[in-house]
């Protein structure tokens, strides 16, 4: 129970500004997504989260109404629907960015640096696992 009343607080201060509210988690990785890739096409941003279509929709919905991300057409191929991030939407990324990097760094000097490489290495391997299993069943491989 206290983990997991930890783990909150923890989401509250990386998603949480005090002018805008809360940020749900899928949507603040969204907002990241588009920041750090430029415009995407709703399918690349799909494909992106590993969410469907409908899903991506609702989320860049949320995003639009919080005036973080606008929807535009393609210029390439005008039925398609590109995402681009505003500044508004960059002032947020860089929030939660600054906070996230604040608490990694203060969670990080519990260790030392060959502890913190070690860490680093089973977190990218454990990630590349998930990222197997997702593919798998993705596939219906599992």
């Amino acid at each position: 129970m206290r983990r997991g009343a930890g783990a909150v607080k923890v989401r509250e201060y990386f998603y949480t500004s005090p002018e805008s509210g809360p940020l749900d988690l899928a949507l603040a990785d969204a907002l990241s997504l588009v920041c750090l890739n430029g415009p995407l096409r709703m399918g690349e941003l799909a494909d992106a989260m590993r969410i469907t279509p409908a899903s991506t929709t609702r989320a860049v919905n949320c995003l639009v109404e919080k005036g973080l991300v606008t929807r535009t057409r393609d210029d390439e191929d005008q039925r398609s629907i590109q995402v681009e991030v505003t500044p508004a939407g960059q002032e947020r990324y860089a929030e939660i960015s600054a906070r996230v990097q604040s608490g990694l760094t203060l969670m990080l000097s519990e260790f030392t640096e060959a502890e913190q490489v070690q860490l680093a290495d089973y977190l990218e391997r454990f990630v590349a696992s998930i990222d197997k299993l997702a593919e798998s069943a993705a596939d219906g491989t599992e």
